[in-house]
């Protein structure tokens, strides 16, 4: 027997005082609620030539641009209900997790391949660049309770074993290692290229590093917040003049740039266009690099990191 009703949530979001939200639906019927209080909706009809295919003629007219005004600017996500029409309403934000774009899930399967690598290699040793356990928050449990791990932070905390600035790691980590990984460190060097020659000299021949950052992100831990990478800079950075290859890069969470007052013309349609909020790249060091870089980044800024 044919289902009778069918629809998918295309896009889901925040915007100060309003949600936005597009997607499909046959016999549309939308309600929103936050909090469990009714929002009041604005619906607009969008042509969906793409469901023809799947489900016939009828099916271009299903698609819909919606928004609603919200009651507060303190958001919590899991308050929000959705009903599309009277056979697919949200429970436990299940509908919300079906507007997963292609990027994400292959970007998962690079982390992945990542933490399985470390998993099937006996006894293996991970430095992690960046390992402040910040509000608690550690990546530990990616990894075999076993692991060889030694967390390297420029402060002091939870989860930290050393204490040292990346630029100069082989200063403070006198050893190699088969594998690194950072999450959201890289925008804060001043001199990511300098960290990637220091990697080289403490990982093994042969030793990958999965490194997360950000091709778009609100500036944050200012003034330290020097970069923002798309998944092709990496090559930039790791690469045979650096002894390293870039196995896969990838993206993750796709997003939108909104200016805050549209009041120039190259500004009207910005958020029409594609950024994401993930860049990452799975690495291997090849060899020795063939260039040097001996500078010292302290004398070049501040780098004295006082954010907790």
């Amino acid at each position: 027997m044919r289902q009778k009703y069918h629809g998918c949530l295309d896009q889901f979001s925040i915007l100060y005082h309003a949600v936005v939200f597009e997607g499909w639906a046959n016999e549309a019927d939308i309600e929103i609620y936050y909090d469990d209080t009714r929002l009041n909706v604005s619906l607009t009809p969008v042509k969906r030539p793409d469901l023809v295919p799947l489900f016939g003629k009828e099916a271009e007219g299903w698609g819909f641009a919606a928004c609603a005004t919200l009651p507060t600017k303190e958001i919590d996500r899991t308050k929000f209900k959705l009903r599309l029409n009277q056979g697919i309403p949200s429970a436990n934000n299940e509908l919300f997790n079906t507007a997963l774009v292609p990027a994400d899930k292959v970007f998962a399967q690079m982390v992945n391949t990542f933490i399985a690598a470390v998993a099937q290699k006996p006894d293996p040793s991970l430095l992690e660049i960046g390992s402040r356990a910040r509000s608690g928050n550690t990546y530990r449990d990616w990894f075999p309770e076993k692991l060889d791990y030694v967390g390297i932070d420029v402060h002091a905390g939870p989860n930290v074993d050393v204490v040292g600035d990346a630029h100069h790691l082989s200063r403070y980590v006198d050893r190699r290692f088969d594998f690194m990984f950072s999450i959201s460190v890289f925008e804060h060097l001043l001199m990511p290229w300098k960290v990637a020659l220091e990697m080289n000299k403490t990982l093994n021949d042969g030793g990958q590093a999965l490194i997360i950052s950000h091709p778009s992100w609100p500036l944050h831990e200012v003034p330290w917040d020097f970069f923002r990478f798309s998944k092709d800079s990496w090559h930039g950075i790791f690469n045979v003049h650096t002894g390293f290859r870039v196995v896969d890069a990838q993206y993750q969470f796709q997003a939108s740039i909104v200016p805050v007052y549209s009041n120039a013309p190259h500004l009207d349609n910005m958020s029409t266009f594609p950024t994401y909020l993930l860049s990452g790249c799975l690495v291997e060091k090849t060899g020795p690099p063939q260039v040097a870089w001996e500078a010292e980044a302290s004398a070049v800024y501040d780098l004295n990191y006082s954010h907790e």
